[in-house]
């Protein structure tokens, strides 16, 4: 394998390392959210370095562990959460050190820890390198090959140079990072305590719809004692709302005494001198932080209380900002489902319109093609009728005769359905009970469905009459059931159902198996004509399922899991 990065003969950087550059610089300057801009990181890393895989960790510099933050793996158990110790397996080893490392083989390599891994993902060699900033480490990057490999000199060269780039993007996108609404919270009660020596502090929230005042967190304070805190909006209440009604702080100094403070925080917290401020922005009252020690007798000056409300003017702008970002966030995240709903949307309906138009070409062809078969058809049968006539009736060919007569006939009665196919007659829309024509069917297949085995169960609801042509629903349905019993040769499960639409637009009724289920590969051809699974098969059942079920304005959907099942829903209009 020829290096990657610096070009051996005239240390030119090669294409692929000048373009993987490129867009981690794009990314720093791109103003993406910094999970994306990770994303992007390696994604980009892993098509330099020609990985199977690429991750890359942050280092949390509170408890001084290594967090798994983006990988380009698709595998779930790749991405699911984890985090090293500095000086931790291999990426603890590299981050402790600020030096890289290659492994030949990662199963045979005692610092690496999560061999059954490896394993799973076929991995066999690792090149591991710090990201840092002025020599001080803020993650690692690792890429992993799936066959053995020796990284070059200059790969990991290239690597560390994409490491560093990212660990700037990383630093510029730091403030997003801690825009995290609960980081946030979290910070400032720990200000309030380091900074300007409470014991304790709690941050209560306004929620406005109902009118409460929420505690959200607490520093100081068992985890278990503010869960469920919540303070009506009145005055009367507590202290604590006062301060956000009339929007100034409060001095308690003697707690347990005072009237205004809520009894069961008293009781709660062991209350003896307090502190409420509220948090301030543009004018706006975000709630209140309340402060305290845990020891009675403790002053509380005026310059005290002076730190505390600026500090509070501060802590209200950030967690304005925070939950704005979260909002555009999730704005954000909303935005992309719906676009992706609407693309998927958009390609269904181009496949119908292209299904509906191959439909209609190929209704016109069969037209013709079976109009040519039956001219000649009649001029045979007419000549054998003559032939078998002008033969006595005990000729040894009468019986040949009779079988080519009965053939044609067969051959004239399969031109016949092509053509009810390809030229299907309009509908007679007449008002019926849908589900009686899963009863009817269910008749007709019962000696079949007994001989196999299959369970059948139905879900119905009462439905209204509705519009349709009953012969040719009844042809759909039947499609669909024929389907769902072939699919299921050793006996199984099928669930009938029938029910309305939460809106009391449509009736919806499904066939559900517990059959082979269709591949991935075939269910985009399903309704196409001629398209077949089965040995022998024409291919023209669902095809005109669906034309039925199109003619009457309805839709038919899919779904299905290869060994597990089908489900087939129709949807019918009720008016």
């Amino acid at each position: 394998m020829g290096s990657i990065g610096l070009n051996k003969k005239n240390s030119i950087p090669d294409a692929k390392e000048i373009n993987a550059l490129l867009e981690i610089s794009k990314a720093i300057a791109s103003g993406l959210y910094l999970e994306d801009v990770l994303r992007l990181i390696v994604t980009v890393t892993a098509n330099v370095m020609d990985s199977k895989i690429c991750s890359l960790w942050i280092l949390d510099e509170r408890d001084q562990r290594l967090k798994l933050k983006a990988t380009q793996s698709i595998s779930e158990e790749y991405l699911r959460e984890r985090s090293l110790a500095l000086g931790e397996g291999v990426v603890g080893h590299v981050a402790l050190h600020n030096k890289p490392m290659a492994i030949a083989n990662v199963l045979q390599d005692p610092l690496y820890k999560e061999k059954e891994l490896a394993k799973r993902e076929g991995l066999v060699s690792m090149l591991s390198v710090p990201m840092c900033i002025k020599e001080k480490v803020i993650g690692v990057i690792n890429c992993y090959s799936s066959s053995p490999r020796t990284f070059s000199k200059s790969e990991e060269e290239m690597l560390s140079t994409v490491a560093n780039q990212a660990a700037i993007c990383i630093e510029n996108s730091g403030l997003m990072e801690t825009l995290d609404i609960d980081e946030i919270l979290r910070l400032v009660l720990e200000g309030v305590i380091k900074n300007i020596g409470f014991d304790r502090a709690r941050l209560y929230l306004i929620n406005e719809k109902r009118n409460v005042l929420e505690c959200k967190m607490a520093v100081g304070v068992d985890v278990e004692k503010i869960k469920g805190i919540e303070l009506p909006l009145t005055l009367e209440s507590s202290v604590v709302s006062r301060s956000v009604i009339e929007k100034k702080p409060y001095f308690i100094p003697d707690a347990r005494n005072d009237q205004r403070v809520n009894p069961v925080l008293k009781e709660k917290f062991n209350l003896h001198s307090l502190v409420v401020i509220p948090l301030f922005t543009k004018e706006k009252v975000l709630g209140v932080i309340a402060a305290d020690h845990i020891e009675p007798g403790r002053r509380l000056t005026q310059e005290t209380l002076d730190s505390v409300m600026t500090f509070a003017q501060q802590a209200g702008l950030a967690i304005q900002n925070a939950s704005m970002y979260q909002e555009l966030k999730n704005f954000s995240q909303q935005m992309e489902e719906k676009i992706e709903k609407t693309t998927a949307d958009l390609r269904k309906t181009e496949a119908q319109l292209i299904r509906s138009e191959k439909l209609a070409a190929l209704g016109q062809l069969a037209a013709g093609i079976a109009h040519e078969i039956r001219n000649p058809l009649t001029s045979i049968n007419i000549l054998i009728h003559s032939m078998r006539e002008k033969l006595p009736s005990e000729h040894s060919q009468q019986e040949d005769l009779k079988v080519i007569e009965e053939e044609i006939y067969r051959m004239d009665e399969i031109v016949s359905q092509f053509l009810r196919f390809a030229k299907p007659a309009s509908p007679f829309l007449e008002k019926t009970d849908p589900l009686s024509i899963f009863e009817e069917i269910l008749q007709l297949l019962r000696p079949q469905i007994e001989r196999q085995r299959i369970m059948v169960e139905k879900e119905f609801q009462a439905l209204p009459m509705i519009l349709i042509d009953r012969e040719q629903m009844k042809q759909a349905m039947l499609n669909l059931l024929l389907n769902a019993i072939q699919a299921m040769p050793k006996g199984g499960h099928l669930i009938l159902s029938g029910r309305n639409s939460e809106d009391g637009q449509w009736v919806c009724l499904s066939v559900q198996d517990s059959g082979i289920g269709i591949s991935s590969e075939d269910m985009d051809k399903l309704f196409d004509p001629f398209f077949s699974t089965k040995e022998g098969g024409m291919g023209l059942g669902l095809s005109i399922t669906h034309r039925i079920i199109d003619q009457h304005h309805g839709k038919i959907e899919v779904n299905s899991i290869p060994e597990k099942g089908t489900l087939f829903t129709v949807w019918l209009p009720i008016s």
